[in-house]
């Protein structure tokens, strides 16, 4: 079953925060199907990093990779306040 993390922020640096997210010096992990950010209309400097996965156990052994948690280090070095982590299976996905 696939997976997708949602990891919710506050950030006052949109442009940092797209760079972080773009970064993939180490490639990507085994696994991770894509990532998006998105930016909440009504709420200023409120963003969602979604990650998708072929399968949960493919997203926790991500989490276990060095780079990924260079790449998490980095992350709260932005945010303003803890992340808020949202795990979820993935029951339908349509593609036009």
């Amino acid at each position: 079953m696939k997976f997708s993390q949602h990891i919710v922020v506050y950030a006052s640096d949109e442009g940092a925060l797209l760079d972080l997210v773009r970064d993939d010096d180490e490639g990507p992990p085994p696994g991770l199907l894509g990532v998006r950010l998105l930016r909440f209309r009504d709420t200023p400097g409120r963003y969602v990093i979604q990650a998708d996965f072929d399968s949960w156990d493919s997203a926790e052994a991500s989490n276990d990779r060095p780079d990924t948690q260079a790449w998490a280090a980095r992350l709260m070095e932005l945010i303003d306040g803890d992340p808020k982590y949202e795990n979820l299976d993935v029951l339908l996905e349509t593609t036009q």
